[in-house]
């Protein structure tokens, strides 16, 4: 009896300390939560209108202008930048992005570009051709960081190397929801169809230079904004799955406390009725 006890008893002790774990995680990643969504919204609004600036100068373009953009390039196969986590405990934020990309991407026609420890050890493992030249760029998310990719990306799909660049991301819905989501980088899909106002704007210096110019800057802050949407996404799952497992310890501890009162009670008794029966011998 004696032994069963200490076993319960340990076994409290053990939920315990791992909920200070659990706690502790979720403080932080509620904390990392709450950073990344205020840069994530600041940077919405910038790249809505740098896309509506970028699609606008595609619509007054001249019929015989020819944008390396709008076209696919003389590669074989499509580059897709694949978004994950370094780490793990984020509930099946990692697994829904294996999954999607198991579903949507052709290991015969596409090459990976992985960001995120978690997504390079899978892809390789599942038989993708992979690039792990960035793989650790989440670990610090910053500016400077996405420029390097950004022009890599810009400088690679211009030589023709490959046929298109796409991102697969986690889309951040609500703090419940997120969507594993494919988008185009390049080549880019022209919303805005050739309008006839009358009096068009004037662009100095012209219409193609501009696009070349402001091409660059829209594909990096596109690309940041995936990858810190892809993030508020993470930590909400590490939020979410943390809070259960406080839930869950709570449960543990409680349940475990009354079978180890119900044993205590039985030992209790039971030494009580021994003594009462040596006295009556």
């Amino acid at each position: 009896m004696a032994q069963a006890l200490n076993k319960t008893k340990r076994r409290i002790t053990s939920v315990k300390s791992t909920k200070k774990i659990t706690e502790a995680m979720e403080l932080v990643a509620t904390v990392k939560l709450k950073k990344f969504r205020n840069v994530m919204e600041r940077n919405q609004f910038y790249v809505k209108e740098m896309e509506n600036v970028i699609f606008h100068l595609f619509g007054a373009l001249d019929a015989n202008e020819e944008i390396p953009y709008l076209k696919e390039g003389k590669g074989d196969k499509d580059l897709v930048v694949v978004i994950n986590s370094n780490l793990g405990l984020c509930a099946s934020y990692n697994s829904n992005v294996f999954n999607f990309v198991k579903g949507n991407i052709s290991k015969e026609s596409s090459i990976i570009l992985p960001i995120g420890l978690k997504g390079e050890l899978n892809y390789n493992k599942e038989g993708y051709e992979v690039i792990s030249d960035y793989v650790r760029m989440n670990e610090k998310l910053d500016y400077d960081a996405t420029s390097k990719l950004g022009r890599h990306l810009h400088s690679e799909f211009l030589k023709g190397k490959y046929r298109s660049i796409k991102v697969v991301y986690t889309k951040y819905v609500n703090s419940l929801r997120f969507e594993p989501t494919l988008i185009t980088l390049f080549p880019i899909v022209n919303k805005e169809e050739k309008q006839d106002i009358g009096y068009a704007p004037i662009y100095d210096p012209n219409v193609k230079t501009l696009i070349e110019e402001l091409v660059p800057i829209y594909l990096v802050s596109s690309l940041y904004q995936k990858l810190i949407e892809s993030q508020v996404s993470e930590q909400a799952s590490r939020r979410t799955a943390m809070e259960n497992a406080n839930d869950n310890a709570d449960e543990l501890i409680d349940k475990l406390t009354i079978e180890y009162n119900k044993a205590r009670q039985a030992a209790i008794t039971q030494e009580i009725l021994e003594v009462v029966a040596g006295q009556k011998k």
